[in-house]
This record gives structure tokens, sequence and C-alpha cells, in this order.
């Protein structure tokens, strides 16, 4: 019987759930169902997480919060041997997945896994190590609160275009997220907040010193380089800890410290909320700015929604209540929210048709494509409609390979070559011509940048403030680079939604068109950049092999010689009607990270390698 996993690996605890026919439930990961998200090297020199793993004796052998050190290049080391974040994450995935399996005699037929939204595109590249690690092929990846929007539309009726805030509080970190939910979907609005060393522990942390405080500072003379202190100490740690969770539920605790004369220290729920609140009242100002950078005001919240185990804390929806006057809505469990939200998301993969995979040949004339995506509308107002997607119309793309002896018919060829980082790109002028397309971290009018996947018939999702991402491509611009990772087949690229007349660059052989890239994760399969205009105008060359000798990691300026698309015989380019300038298509997974697109009337100074010297010259990278 069909069964998906949803699982929630979090900096303090993990969580997971299933989907199946009989519906969306909790999974029990003995003896909770959260377990630490702890790992110990053992004597036999194997990893061990979760309950098992805070058993160990050996601090050196411990490590907590590792996915905090996520994509960072030094080691934890463990018993004197270096792990990666990743390698201690895939520990605790691979033993939640030996559990679930166990249980169901079977592994899941599907995987989500769940990030931060304020993670970048190069830190959600490294969390794809983790399932490749436990040994999982068939997961996929989504945000933390678009999990929890999931399982807020399965348990609340929305209609589409509501817009909600995710309210996160977990045991170290605090996140605000606002999206736009959508029937298949939930849009990410604005900027996501995140306040680091903001939830249960630090919470903790204050009722202990509360607790301290009352007692004349026993506990802090404890000596915790003494083993029986250093264990009596945790001891009270765990009755604070205990007491925090009870106040959620009580007016009031008393906790018998265990030390001479056993004192009793009683605290009210209202003493509580005096220790905590100045804290939460920095959450308060996060969900303002998030708002704020969504350009939302308070009112056009359909939900405030609450996640994660610290949520549950009575003050947490009494501070937002009052000051946002909007509905609160949490679950009976929110610390299990977003696995049980990852796995919802499972059931959509069940019902999405399986990929067929992209056949690799060019025919002539190219035939009629599948839709890629209706063009924006122009930059000034009004907005021009999308054009017809009928038959007539040219919005239809497939990606344009090369296969076999048809390779030798009708390949299309380009130049490309490494070179060095230009100088700073100049401006248009009467004597020297250049079309900047993404620049200084900007995309520069009227271009647009734009991601697609097969899975969505090629429609195009575009790159705004908050990144866009399909189920195979994301895409992100941060820090003044365009981040594109592929998890399988989908394409970048830059258009516009009227076309431009760009044959003025093929006067002579010195036009190129450049762009500076600095690959993470070299490409699996086949990649192709190609130059599009009106049906059944295109160019398209395969650049994989050249991805793949690059350092990875470098920045690497690639110029392609625009004469080469000109004199090709057979081509059916049309310069004069480009509407996408760049496209960069990929049937499986990469990673790269671009910072300057641009066609330039003359790039002899770059030193491009000549068409007729592609097939059998290997270009010296340099960087870029």
């Amino acid at each position: 019987m069909w069964y998906g996993l949803g699982v929630d690996l979090g900096i303090s605890f993990s969580a997971a759930a299933v989907a199946a026919p009989s519906g969306v439930r909790t999974v029990f990961l003995p003896p909770n169902v959260v377990v630490p998200s702890v790992a110990y090297l053992d004597d036999e020199s194997t990893l061990v997480t979760g309950v098992e793993a805070e058993k160990g004796e050996d601090p050196k052998r411990l490590a907590r919060g590792f996915k905090r050190k996520l994509g960072e290049p030094s080691p934890l080391i463990l018993g004197g041997h270096p792990y990666s974040a990743a390698a201690l994450m895939a520990a605790q995935l691979r033993d939640i997945m030996a559990e679930v399996t166990r249980v169901h005699d079977r592994p899941p037929a599907a995987v989500v896994l769940t990030h931060p939204a304020t993670w970048n595109a190069y830190r959600r590249e490294q969390f794809t190590e983790v399932p490749r690690l436990a040994g999982i092929s068939n997961f996929q990846l989504v945000s933390e609160p678009t999990a929890v929007a999931a399982h807020y539309c399965k348990q609340n009726p929305f209609d589409e275009g509501d817009v909600i805030a995710v309210y996160d509080l977990g045991g170290e970190t605090f996140d605000i997220t606002i999206l736009r939910l959508r029937a298949d979907r939930a849009d990410v609005l604005g900027t996501p907040e995140a306040i680091d060393d903001l939830g249960g522990d630090a919470f903790d942390e204050l009722l202990l010193a509360e607790i301290d405080n009352r007692v004349d500072g026993a506990i802090s003379r404890l000596d915790t380089k003494d083993p029986e202190q250093a264990t009596l100490r945790g001891r009270i740690r765990e009755l604070a800890v205990k007491a925090k969770e009870d106040l959620s539920i009580e007016p009031d605790v008393t906790v018998s410290v265990p030390l001479p004369d056993s004192p009793e220290v009683s605290i009210s729920r209202l003493e509580f909320n005096d220790l905590i609140k100045p804290r939460l009242t920095s959450t308060i100002d996060a969900v303002r700015r998030a708002l704020s950078s969504a350009r939302l005001a308070p009112k056009d919240l359909k939900a405030i929604v609450l996640s994660g185990g610290s949520a549950r804390i009575p003050l947490v929806a009494q501070l937002l209540s009052q000051e946002f006057g909007r509905p609160v809505r949490t679950s009976a469990h929110p610390k299990h929210t977003v696995a049980l939200g990852a796995a919802h998301i499972t059931e959509r993969l069940r019902t999405e048709p399986p990929k067929r995979p992209a056949k690799r040949t060019v025919v002539t004339p190219p035939p009629r494509p599948t839709p890629r995506h209706s063009p924006p509308p122009k930059p000034t107002a009004p907005p021009t409609p999308p054009e017809s997607s009928g038959p007539e119309k040219r919005r239809r793309w497939i990606p344009v390979t090369i296969a076999g002896a048809v390779a030798a018919v009708v390949a299309l060829v380009l130049a490309l070559v490494l070179v060095p980082t230009p100088a700073p790109l100049v401006r248009p002028t009467t004597t020297l011509m250049h079309e900047p397309l993404f620049d200084e971290g900007e995309l520069i009018p009227p271009w647009r940048a734009y991601v697609g996947s097969p899975v969505d018939r090629w429609a195009g999702v575009e790159i705004d403030d908050d990144g866009a991402q399909t189920e195979t491509i994301t895409g992100r611009i941060d820090h003044g680079h365009l981040d594109v990772i592929w998890t399988g087949e989908g394409q970048v690229y830059l258009q516009s939604g009227r076309k431009k007349d760009l044959q003025s660059y093929f006067r002579d052989d010195k036009s190129a068109l450049v762009f500076n890239v600095a690959v993470f994760k070299p490409p699996k399969g086949n990649v192709s950049l190609q130059v599009q205009c009106d049906h059944p105008c295109y160019a398209s060359v395969e650049i994989d092999g050249l991805l793949k000798r690059l350092p990875v990691g470098q920045r690497i300026t690639v110029a392609v010689p625009l004469h080469c698309i000109a004199e090709h015989p057979g081509n059916l380019w049309q310069p004069e009607s480009v509407d996408t300038p760049w496209l960069l298509y990929s049937e499986d997974a990469l990673a790269a990270s671009f910072t300057r697109i641009y066609w330039t009337a003359d790039a002899s100074d770059l030193n491009p390698v000549p068409c007729d010297r592609l097939d059998s010259a290997t270009a010296t990278s340099r960087p870029g």
C-alpha cells in the first residue's frame, strides 16, 4: 500500500509523519513522537542518534545543534574523527527511515524534507546531500513554512489568494514567513525573518536563572567540572524544562530543587510571562518587518499560524492577538506541524503523472514545442495582456538538444570560451553597444528572470525578491548573485514581454553573449545554453562538458561568440525579434551562481575561441 513520509530535521528535535490512504498521522519514534537531534560516535565507530546518542558518556563524541553548521567548511570532530553537518543529519534521517520502514515493512514511496525559509541557495544545495547520504533518492525539499501552510490548508477552509503568517517558535530559533495560499502551493511574500538563539532553550535558561535566584545562587555555584555536580545541575535543568511545559496548561507549578534542605520554588504563569515577554516582543517586531517587506498590513492576513513546540506557550497567542488583531491558529501539537504538512505534500506527489525523460533530438524545422509560459506584462502601465497560447503563437518551448546521428545534420554550434572577468560593465554608447541583462545584482529592465520545470508544463515562475521555486528548480537573487539549484529537469531564463531587435550585434564577428558563473555542483546530465525569439526561432548548444570541467566554486566568465549562431547552416535564427536572450536548461541536478549576464558588440579583448575550434579546443579556465 502506498505511503509517503514527511520529515522535519530540527536543530533541537526531529519529527516525522506519514501520509497513507487512511490519512496523515505522526510517526512514533521510540520512546516518543519526537527525537532529540543528537549524534554520538560509539566505541565501535558507529554513529547513533536520538535517545541512544544521549546515553553517550563521552562529551567529545557527542554533537548537538549540528544543523546550524550545515554548509560550513570546518568539520565537527567526534572521537577524533571529522564529520560534516550533512553526514550527521543524514545519520539522523537514516535512523528515522529505518524505524518507519520497519513499521510499514517497506520504505516510503516519496519523502519530503523541510528546511528553513531563510536558507540561501548554497545551504539548500548542501541540504540535498543529506537524503543522498542517507540512501534516499525519491525526495523533495520544501521550506518549513510551506509545509505548515499545507497542514493549515488541510485543517481550515481558505480562498485562493488568502495570506497567512507562519510564526515558527522552536527550541533554538524563531522564524516568521508571509505566504499567499494557492490551490496547489504557497508563495512566499516579502523577506522571511529569523532570530537565532530564541526559543524554548532560551526560555529554559531564563526559568533556571529565576529558580537559581530563589535559592540564593546555589545552582550557579555547582562545579560543572565535577561529574556528580554536573549531573545534578543537568537534573535541575530538566526540572526547569518540565516546569516550563507545565505552565502552558497550569496557572502555577512548584519545583522541588534536589539541593541540601530540598528547597521548593513556586512559579506562577504570570511570573514566567514576565520573564519571557521581552524576548517575545522581539518576535512581534520581526512580524511587523516581515509584513512591511511584503507591503502588507495586519488586516491583510487571513490568520497567523503557529508552529514549533514553544508556540504552545499561551503568552505567544495572547501577544499576537493583541498586537495584530487577527485570528491565531494552532494545531493540537504545533511541534509536529511541519512534519505533518510535509506528509500532506507527499500526497500531491502521488497524484502527479510520472515524468518522462526528454528526448535528446532535434529535427528541422523544429517541432511545435510544449508551452513554456505566458509572457510577463511590460514594466510600464497598463500591463500588456499575455499573448494567446493558440497553435499559431510561439509561446512554446522544448529543450533543443543533440543526439546520435542527428547531431551531424542539425546540431547548432556556439563557441564558448573561459576568460578573465572583463572590466566593469560599460553602459550603451554610440560607439560601443552593450545589452545588459543582469548586473550588479539587479535585473536590467525590461528583462525578468524565471524558472520553469516540465512538471508545470514549463510554466515560468518569476524570480522576485522572495525567489522562485518549482518541483525541480529553485532560483533566488541573493547578495548580488543569481543562485540556481536544479534537483531535476528544469530551466532558468531571462525574458521580456516585448521583442527586441538585436540584429545590430551581428554586423561583425566581435559580438558575444557573456555570463559570469560559479559552479557549486557540476551537472549530472545534459545542459544546453539557448537564445530564443519568435517560433520557430531558437539557438542552442550543449555545455554540460564545459561546466563539468570548471573548478568547483570558482567564478569564471564564459563568452559565447554570437556569429556562431548567425553562420550556422539551416539556422532559423531571427535576431530582430529576441524575447529570451539567455536560457540555461539542465536535465538533471546542477547548482550554479551567476553574477553578470550581458550581450556585447565587441568581445575582441576577451579572446574568444573560434567556432571551428570548439569541438577540438579545450579552453583553459581562468578566474572570473
